[in-house]
């Protein structure tokens, strides 16, 4: 049974009254898993998945159950572990190819893989995390989904904010947070929580949204989402920006049964408040949430001059990529294309000028040039299907656990061109061979290799 701190029983009972049994008991229940399938990705051939109970609020492609970092969804990029009530926040962004998006606290990245997917890859979208080592993850869920219109940076939002002023359509901040609604999920949480930490919450809060308000435009719409029940962190915090910042409105969200109204009552009484949603792990099926939408009507800032990046290849290093991808049956549009040092990456449209920002991911790494020659990226990999490239090879079961170890393929079951290959599962593009003398070589990242111990499965 979870051991809830004597000060978070009193003040939610004295805010829940008659209510507060059934919630109290909700976290001596298990924490519930989802997952969500991944259309940038051929999903077709995962129809045990598909099967599995649906997430109401993300029916297309939310499910109920577990996915492990050994099975052939995860490996794949084919599914991604979120949890459902996480799913609801990407649904109120609605995200639309074209836009330019800003996920100011992106990592791991569930959200952000989930609004990549909605964006079918065309747009702008901005994944921001300001720990370094959790940028690094961000960075590798990115690549694993197959996602290539994302820039991945490592910044304070004041830094951004410096930036891009009146710059994104939509900007998602899924705020630092105490954490409440998960406390069944992550019992360490329940640890952090003292006294005063809801405040001290709130007053971090208040300190990002000073900068993320600046780099809305007007018109724009700004989700704001945390995981805790708090007033504090929510209703209040809103009450405070509608207050400080006039220009915003809130925005009614669309709500499912058993997502509920914001409550005006536990903040200064603004009925508008109403409009946000709550997620109870008593109502629905799900960890505890709050998610609310507001929209930027003027700016009272000049909008700042925002240059575009260029490509910076000289005319033979164009000339020789181009032969390079051609040899691929790959066509890209080269004034897209940039190159930081042997690394060249294919930028997504309308990609703002990156001197200066600190970049972990610039859109889809496509090749390095070592020793004269180029190599395919693992990135362009994972962002490819069978039918994408010059030729590709289907791995059985066992011939998955020795690529994934980095193993060499040796007499493979179809026949192949000397040359590059497309590895993949199901599908989708996993890695890259090359093919010589009946042999497969192994070009899975180093870091990446393991041995997969388990019998490997859908999920």
């Amino acid at each position: 049974m979870l051991e809830l701190p004597k000060e978070f029983v009193e003040k939610y009972r004295d805010l829940l009254g008659d209510q507060a049994d059934v919630f109290f008991r909700s976290f001596n229940l298990n924490s519930v898993n989802a997952f969500r399938l991944n259309p940038l990705k051929d999903i077709s051939h995962f129809k045990q998945l598909g099967k599995l109970p649906q997430v109401s609020w993300n029916a297309d492609f939310g499910h109920y159950g577990k996915i492990f970092g050994e099975s052939t969804a995860f490996l794949t990029g084919a599914a991604y572990s979120q949890e459902a009530s996480a799913q609801f926040v990407a649904r109120v962004v609605d995200a639309q190819p074209g836009e330019k998006i800003l996920d100011l606290a992106a990592a791991p990245g569930g959200k952000t893989t989930q609004i990549a997917a909605d964006m079918q890859n065309r747009g702008l979208l901005v994944a921001n995390e300001i720990n370094f080592g959790r940028a690094k993850i961000l960075s590798e869920n990115v690549e694993r989904s197959g996602i290539t219109n994302c820039l991945v940076t490592n910044h304070r939002p004041d830094d951004l904010a410096a930036r891009f002023v009146n710059y994104f359509d939509k900007i998602l901040l899924d705020a630092p947070c105490s954490g409440e609604g998960m406390f069944r999920k992550d019992h360490q949480a329940v640890q952090y929580w003292h006294t005063g930490y809801n405040q001290e919450c709130a007053d971090r809060q208040r300190e990002i949204l000073r900068s993320t308000v600046a780099m809305l435009r007007p018109g724009g719409q700004l989700i704001y989402s945390t995981c805790t029940f708090a007033p504090e962190e929510d209703e209040q915090i809103m009450s405070w920006l509608l207050t400080h910042y006039p220009e915003f409105q809130l925005s009614d969200i669309q709500k499912t049964a058993g997502i509920e109204d914001g409550r005006p009552d536990w903040a200064d009484g603004n009925k508008t408040l109403s409009k946000a949603a709550r997620l109870w792990p008593d109502k629905i099926n799900g960890e505890g949430h709050f998610v609310a939408r507001l929209v930027k009507t003027k700016s009272h800032i000049p909008e700042a001059s925002s240059s575009q990046l260029i490509s910076n290849l000289k005319q033979n290093e164009q000339r020789l990529l181009s032969e390079f991808l051609t040899s691929l049956d790959l066509s890209l549009p080269m004034r897209n294309i940039y190159q930081f040092g042997a690394y060249f990456y294919l930028f997504p449209q309308n990609c703002p000028e990156i001197k200066g920002l600190k970049v972990l991911r610039l859109g889809l790494q496509i090749a390095e040039l070592k020793n004269k020659r180029f190599l395919p990226a693992h990135s362009l990999a994972l962002s490819l299907s069978k039918d994408n490239f010059s030729q590709s090879y289907e791995l059985s079961d066992t011939e998955l656990r020795q690529f994934v170890h980095g193993d060499v393929i040796t007499q493979p079951k179809t026949i192949l061109k000397k040359g590059w290959v497309l590895m993949t599962k199901k599908n989708n593009g996993i890695g890259f061979g090359r093919y010589s003398d009946h042999m497969i070589k192994n070009f899975y990242p180093k870091g990446l290799r393991k041995l997969i111990h388990a019998q490997l499965s859908e999920s």
